[in-house]
């Protein structure tokens, strides 16, 4: 397989070292596109070409891997589309839909829609994808490897992609907001704010570990550190009480529904 990635942003730049460093692309095989040099010149001391032309970045390319702001994303669709013709198209764009790409691009290209997310910069990653239907297995199963690369990797229907981009998408900013509030708290009670970054951040990591690993219900977790009657559970109430669920809900509401409009849905 041969990949171009337009853009080299954070979790196009995550792909490349992800797919280099597990071998899943050799990086002679992958060609990197942006017009910021500084992000080009990181990128090509793993062995990848370079360049600032997107569509010479699509043409020595059979995959073509599409990692940019949804502002610009119809302009670059033009500008790549005699490169593209026939070819597999990867899409991370937020909020574009397979139908705003194929509108484009044409019913030649075979477009794989992708919604990853920031831990993918340190391999933990959370892609939800889905396909049009002249995608082969083959070639969708290649590019699950690619997104398996930097992380996990689920099917989704396409009308749900909303729904994944303002939870895993837009998920790991909720859960840094709450890493500040935590530490912030620690902090207020004499811990250092250092120390108190450590024991939130491996708390939450130990947490959604224990939760992948045995699959029990968050509530059957969270109800083995309340006590009856003890510190834990004060702490739910007051939760409970100032609206933290609904607050949480109405905030990954608010988050789909700004994704549909990104694609004029």
């Amino acid at each position: 397989m041969k990949l171009g990635v337009i853009g080299a942003g954070n979790i196009a730049g995550a792909i490349v070292r992800g797919v280099v460093k597990t071998g899943t692309i050799p990086a002679e095989n992958i060609y990197v596109s942006d017009i910021h040099a500084g992000r080009l010149e990181e990128l090509s001391t793993l062995g990848v070409h370079t360049t600032f032309s997107n569509v010479e970045a699509a043409e020595n390319s059979d995959v073509v891997l599409l990692a940019i702001k949804p502002r610009i994303a119809s302009d670059v669709l033009r500008e790549i589309l005699p490169a593209v013709e026939g070819k597999l198209l990867v899409s991370v764009v937020a909020g574009y839909t397979r139908k705003n790409i194929a509108d484009i691009v044409g019913d030649t290209v075979r477009i794989v829609r992708t919604m990853p997310n920031v831990p993918a910069l340190v391999g933990e990653g959370m892609t939800v994808l889905c396909r049009t239907d002249n995608v082969s297995d083959n070639e969708f199963n290649s590019v699950m490897d690619i997104f398996n690369a930097i992380g996990k990797t689920t099917v989704l229907e396409e009308h749900l992609f909303d729904a994944a981009t303002a939870t895993n998408g837009s998920g790991p900013a909720y859960v840094f907001v709450m890493i500040e509030a935590m530490a912030d708290a620690a902090v207020l009670q004499g811990i250092s704010r250092e120390t108190a970054y450590l024991l939130v951040e491996q708390t939450i990591l130990g947490s959604a570990k224990l939760a992948l690993e045995t699959k029990e219900h968050p509530g059957k977790l969270k109800d083995m550190v309340c006590s009856p009657g003890g510190t834990t559970i004060e702490a739910i109430y007051r939760l409970e009480a100032n609206g933290l669920r609904a607050t949480m809900i109405d905030a990954v509401d608010a988050c789909a529904k700004k994704s549909a409009l990104l694609g004029g849905n």
